[in-house]
């Protein structure tokens, strides 16, 4: 089955985009280039797709385009980098809310050039054009996967999840830990935190992936030091991989097997152990809460009957 996988049509497309963008990062000379959440993006529409992503295809490219000249666009703000985190999170929460978006991947789209406190667009632009295949993709995706419209997210829960976020960037700022800011797990937990239902019992698996895939992704940057596109090419096989065997298809992982090449702190050890504590502790605060609010609804639903 995962040989099968491998060698279909959409997980090559998806492979090829991600090596294009790598392949662009070396020959351009511009690591600014290299938008991780692109691979979460490339697999959860075409190799895991997820419905709620492919109902609205042009959100795909228009959401983390905006975004991300947003977040540039906010580093001519002359405040503190934790602040600057802070307002573009309120910002594309807001415009997400108003303009009925829900598309995590548009939150680290936003906070990944104020964290790498980019000043000109070459991030912007990349992302533009490599979210506009992605949308392409989208569209012809749409007509074999069913996509429910679903519901919109809570006023209430938006709000909470946004004060959590922003806490932990302030956990981060004040600690000094670069390595608990995972953008990736940030727009998983956005998501997560609105479903109608978050079980505790899906958490080992999806912590599992997401922290093997950290673990495996500083590995092959020290094993290959230097080597982008190999580095790149071969831990996003390695997180399909973990993913197939843990029967946990989770596509922000392959944007957390990309981080290690973009920062330092993301390269070194500790970043499997800021994954594994941002996802677990973020998870656990959604699950929880998921619960509770579904205990508040049932007597209220009996209620109505």
């Amino acid at each position: 089955m995962v040989w099968d996988l491998l060698k279909s049509r959409r997980f090559l497309s998806a492979y090829g985009l991600v090596i294009v963008m790598l392949v662009g990062t070396v020959v351009l000379g511009q690591r600014d280039i290299l938008f991780p959440e692109i691979a979460g993006m490339a697999v959860g529409v075409l190799v895991f797709p997820v419905p709620h992503w492919i109902r609205k295809p042009v959100h795909l490219w228009l959401s983390p385009t905006l975004a991300a000249f947003i977040g540039t666009a906010m580093n001519n703000l002359d405040v503190t980098p934790v602040v600057k985190l802070w307002i573009g999170l309120v910002v594309i929460v807001i415009l997400m809310h108003v303009f009925r978006i829900n598309f995590g991947p548009t939150i680290p789209a936003a906070l990944l050039p104020i964290f790498l406190n980019l000043h000109d667009y070459v991030f912007a632009i990349a992302t533009a054009v490599f979210t506009f295949a992605v949308m392409l993709a989208g569209f012809m995706m749409r007509k074999s996967v069913d996509a429910p419209a679903g519901h919109f997210r809570k006023k209430t829960d938006t709000v909470i999840i946004t004060v959590v976020l922003g806490l932990w960037i302030g956990l981060a700022a004040v600690t000094n830990l670069d390595v608990i800011v995972v953008p990736p797990v940030f727009a998983l937990i956005f998501e997560v935190f609105h479903a109608d239902k978050f079980p505790w019992k899906v958490i080992p698996s999806r912590l599992a992936v997401l922290t093997i895939t950290a673990i495996a992704a500083v590995g092959v940057l020290h094993v290959l030091p230097g080597s982008i596109i190999w580095v790149g090419v071969i831990n996003v096989l390695i997180t399909l991989l973990l993913c197939k065997w843990l029967k946990a298809p989770v596509p922000v992982a392959f944007g957390v097997s990309l981080m290690p090449l973009i920062v330092p702190a993301w390269g070194t050890w500790g970043f499997p152990i800021g994954v594994f504590v941002t996802t677990g502790v973020l998870m656990s605060i959604s699950a929880a809460y998921r619960q509770y609010r579904n205990r508040r609804a049932v007597p209220v639903q009996e209620k109505a009957a």
